[in-house]
């Protein structure tokens, strides 16, 4: 072990805090298992833009008063403060000598580099850099967009919610109320009250989201949704750079398999029941116009169930980001300033948190333990 930096998880879309869901942990075997490195899991708006939950990520870890910008805040149309972390950080005495580790899965993946991007410029006023963070771990990621953002309800030209919001809420809650059932309706948190949506005693699930859907949220830009979209990504990947005195890592899940003489993917048998109708989606569905300069559809197919496998290794649809290549558990000497993945085969996209197969229960426990042996062992 050469550091002893803490691990902040940070959680995707539609994810949750610790005290939330009566203790069905959103992380399932990374807490429970042993390691010299402190743990902290983050709680943030779980369908909120990469750009807000940044912001709650550092109030949480710093213990500040969230702080989303007068700028972000006016052209978003939303109130500027969050929730207040004051005395109740996770490490406050973060800084570049006190750096941390980041783990974050799915829609963590884009939001633990914002967060880096805002460090670098400054954004909570000087002092702070890139460099505050020592490591970055996407697990599942969505680091170049997923193509099930258009499925959920985004419009394929430009990224935005299009038609009733309701229905991308509406798709997505019936995902994960698949696995959660009615503790969705009793425990669930949306984190929204910088849109003033909060939930009231009085008001039924349905009420709520109804007027969710009736505010401004997804009439703009900064949303879950469309931070979620190839749109979204090929505009973050073009700001935010890859820094030189970062680890990067990728853990790649992928649960399909080619369909014989097509060029379409089909989920696996063991793919969890909730995401069989995405993963089938993403994998059959016709592409249109090119979301990008040398766009190819065969290359988005197959997926975990929620995320294509070429979104998830490494930043690559626009910027410029170094890339070291695959690594393996037996793999060290990782340089900083590179991308390094690993392909975690026949894993869905939530093998990896909450709701791993019973016989993969074991396997998760394993993937946490070498993980934080990675981040512990990295100079």
């Amino acid at each position: 072990m050469t550091n002893q930096y803490p691990v902040v998880l940070v959680h995707g879309l539609f994810g949750y805090g610790p005290k939330e869901m009566l203790g069905f942990d959103y992380w399932g075997q990374a807490i429970q298992v042993d390691s010299p490195l402190q743990r902290f899991e983050a709680s943030l708006g779980p369908i909120s833009s990469s750009h807000d939950r940044a912001c709650e990520l550092y109030a949480q870890i710093k213990g500040v008063q969230v702080d989303y910008g007068e700028d972000h805040a006016r052209v978003a149309e939303h109130n500027r403060y969050g929730n207040d972390f004051t005395g109740k950080g996770f490490y406050p005495q973060w800084s570049e000598q006190t750096p941390i580790h980041l783990v974050g899965h799915s829609l963590g993946g884009p939001t633990m580099r914002m967060l880096q991007y805002l460090l670098e410029k400054k954004f909570w006023g000087p002092g702070t850099n890139a460099n505050w963070i020592r490591s970055i771990s996407g697990i599942s990621p969505v680091f170049n967009g997923s193509t099930l953002a258009y499925f959920l309800g985004c419009n394929e030209q430009t990224g935005m919610v299009s038609g009733p919001i309701g229905n991308f809420l509406a798709k997505t809650l019936e995902i994960i109320a698949g696995a959660i059932g009615s503790n969705l309706e009793r425990l669930y948190d949306f984190d929204l009250g910088q849109w003033g949506l909060v939930r009231q005693s009085s008001e039924t699930l349905t009420e709520y989201l109804g007027r969710i859907g009736n505010s401004p949220l997804f009439k703009g830009k900064d949303n879950a949704a469309y931070d979620l979209t190839l749109q979204a990504m090929l505009t973050q990947n073009q700001l935010i750079a890859t820094f030189p005195g970062t680890h990067y890592f990728s853990y790649v899940t992928e649960q399909t398999h080619a369909l014989p003489f097509s060029h379409h993917y089909w989920p696996d048998t063991g793919m969890n029941p909730m995401l069989y109708g995405c993963s089938a989606y993403m994998g059959m569905r016709p592409f249109g116009a090119p979301f990008y300069a040398g766009f190819n559809g065969d290359d988005w197919r197959e997926n975990d169930g929620a995320v294509s496998s070429y979104s998830q290794m490494y930043p690559r649809i626009a910027g410029n980001h170094p890339v070291a290549g695959e690594f393996t558990d037996a793999s060290g000497g990782f340089e900083p300033g590179k991308w390094y993945w690993q392909y975690l085969h026949d894993r869905d996209h939530l093998d990896v948190v909450m709701l791993p197969e019973p016989w993969q229960v074991a396997w998760q426990k394993m993937f946490y333990s070498n993980l934080f042996q990675r981040l512990a062992a990295l100079r």
